[in-house]
């Protein structure tokens, strides 16, 4: 091949990966945006002064902790982590694999619970309504609860259903079953 046309498909490569990388993180914006305002409005059922704090300059994820929390709960966190669309190969791998934008819901409760988990492997968990759910789990030590999930296009209703499971659990109010048992 001519020297010329593999400095213009290296070019064209190059440009294309850098308007990629460009619409990706406009894209991760614009969903972290649109995640956050489901999840603020979930989290503030835990209690007051939900706080929220940008990973990657908005483009990552971020992080919620409610400051005053409700009854039954002495903290809760809510991370997001988001797709890596501004990498194409990295994102196609996660899609390949399953992955959506991910959340990871943790509570301290005013009480020590039961150990007891269940493991969704992303795919819906009987009789909570999460499509993705990855684990919930509760234990003796801190954090209390701990609810792992993904939310993929027009699933965002997830997320609140995800907190009331967390806030159930954390009160007594579900319990899992217990390691090693099938859920009842």
């Amino acid at each position: 091949m001519p020297e010329p046309l593999l400095d213009r498909m290296a070019l064209a490569v190059a440009v294309l990966l850098v308007l990629w990388w460009v619409a990706g993180r406009q894209w991760n914006r614009h969903r972290a945006v649109q995640l956050a305002r489901v999840a603020r409005e979930a989290m503030a059922a835990l209690g007051g002064d939900v706080t929220l704090r940008a990973l990657g300059g908005g483009t990552s994820g971020f992080i919620m902790e409610v400051g005053r929390p409700g009854p039954g709960i002495r903290s809760a966190q809510m991370l997001c982590l988001l797709e890596p669309r501004d990498f194409p190969l990295a994102w196609a791998w996660t899609r390949w694999r399953g992955r959506r934008d991910q959340f990871i819901l943790k509570i301290e409760a005013t009480a020590s619970l039961r150990p007891a988990r269940l493991e969704g492997r992303g795919g819906p968990a009987g009789g909570f309504g999460l499509r993705r759910l990855l684990l919930a789990a509760t234990q003796a030590e801190s954090p209390h609860v701990q609810v792992s999930f993904g939310v993929g296009p027009g699933e965002e209703s997830d997320i609140p259903r995800a907190v009331q499971l967390a806030a159930g659990l954390a009160r007594g109010e579900l319990q899992l079953a217990a390691r090693g048992q099938d859920p009842a």
